[in-house]
């Protein structure tokens, strides 16, 4: 599975910072399993298009994608790197349930 990562920031947002270098660190180890990411500045004009399209409340705020831009998954402030990679993981199929690993 492909999915698309969108990282919603701002100027003024004291927690982007933080978020945006997380990301930057992970998400790069994902593009060969599918994933594409793309850091959104919400004062622009994509920016206030998009954060109007999928209702960015707070920032900083990172989305999963599929291929048609339908949202599959939604993170708002700044995650950390291990829960960074598991939505990574679980959205591009790459993790196992608990229950699959024992039952198949």
């Amino acid at each position: 599975m492909e999915a698309h990562l969108l990282l919603f920031v701002s100027s003024h947002c004291s927690h982007c910072p933080v978020a945006e270098s997380v990301v930057e660190k992970i998400a790069p180890s994902y593009k060969e399993f599918g994933l594409s990411y793309r850091k959104i500045r919400i004062k622009t004009e994509e920016g206030k298009k998009l954060s109007s399209k999928y209702n960015i409340m707070g920032i900083p705020a990172l989305l999963f994608l599929d291929n048609e831009r339908n949202e599959i998954k939604r993170i708002v402030g700044a995650p950390s790197e291990d829960n960074l990679k598991s939505n990574i993981e679980k959205v591009l199929g790459l993790k196992k349930s608990f229950f699959s690993r024992f039952f198949g």
